[in-house]
C-alpha cells in the first residue's frame, strides 16, 4: 500500500513538472511569436507576419525631366543661342543709263551699274561691226575711279562672254574684285588686249565717266 502511495505521489510530481515544462515551452512560443514573428524551429517554423507588411517601401532617385540630375543636365529647352543673328544684306543701288566708246569698229556700252555695300557691277555690251571674230578678256580689264584707286575684274563673279562674232554682238557683267570707296562717284573702264584680225588699233577699248550710284 505504502509503495503504491510513493508511486502516486512520483507519478503527480512528473506531471506537474511536465505541465510546467509545458507552460513554459507555450509561453516562450508566445513570444517568439510576438518578436519574431515565427512559431517554432528551423523547418518546424511558421512564419506568422505578412510578407507585405515586411516590405520596405522603395523610393525612386530618378529626377523629372528638366529638373537637376542627367535629364536637367541634358535639357536643352531652356538653352539660350549663342549665334548672332545673320545681319540683312546691304541695298543695292541701281543706275541706269548709256556709258559708251567705240573705237573702230568695236564698241563697248555700259548700259546699267549696281552698287551693294561698295561691290560694283557693271551690265556691259559689246557690239563688233567687223567681219572677224574679236576676243575681250578679262584679265587685261582695268578700272579706275575718281579718287584714282585701281581694279581688275572679278573672275569668280563676272558672267562675261568674252568671244564676239563678227556682226554680232554680247552681253553680260563685269564685277569689280574690290569694294569701291565711299568718296568714288564715278570709275572709267578699259577692256585691254582685245585679240582679233580687225581689233581696235592698241587692242583696247576705254569708257570713262561711269556713275556710281549712291
Amino acid at each position: 500500500m505504502d509503495d503504491e502511495i510513493q508511486h502516486l505521489r512520483k507519478t503527480n510530481t512528473v506531471l506537474k513538472i511536465s505541465l510546467v515544462m509545458l507552460g513554459v515551452l507555450v509561453l516562450l512560443g508566445v513570444i517568439q511569436a510576438v518578436t519574431a514573428g515565427t512559431v517554432g524551429v528551423g523547418a518546424l517554423s511558421v512564419n506568422l507576419r505578412d510578407d507585405r507588411a515586411q516590405a520596405a517601401p522603395t523610393t525612386s532617385s530618378e529626377s523629372p525631366s528638366g529638373q537637376g540630375g542627367l535629364n536637367g543636365a541634358l535639357d536643352t529647352t531652356t538653352a539660350t543661342s549663342s549665334e548672332t543673328p545673320t545681319s540683312p544684306s546691304a541695298e543695292t543701288k541701281v543706275l541706269e543709263g548709256s556709258f559708251k566708246q567705240s573705237r573702230g569698229l568695236l564698241t563697248v556700252e555700259v548700259t546699267k551699274v549696281e552698287n551693294q555695300g561698295g561691290r560694283v557691277k557693271l551690265y556691259i555690251t559689246a557690239v563688233n561691226a567687223s567681219t572677224a571674230k574679236m576676243d575681250l578678256p578679262l584679265g587685261p580689264f582695268k578700272a579706275v575711279d575718281d579718287t584714282k584707286r585701281e581694279y581688275g575684274a572679278s573672275l569668280a563673279t563676272s558672267k562675261w562672254p568674252v568671244s564676239v562674232a563678227k556682226g554680232s554682238s554680247i552681253t553680260g557683267t563685269v564685277e569689280l574684285d574690290q569694294p569701291v570707296g565711299k568718296a568714288a562717284t564715278k570709275v572709267d573702264i578699259a577692256f585691254n588686249g582685245i585679240a582679233g584680225s580687225l581689233a581696235p588699233t592698241g587692242g583696247a577699248v576705254a569708257v570713262p565717266g561711269i556713275e556710281i550710284p549712291r
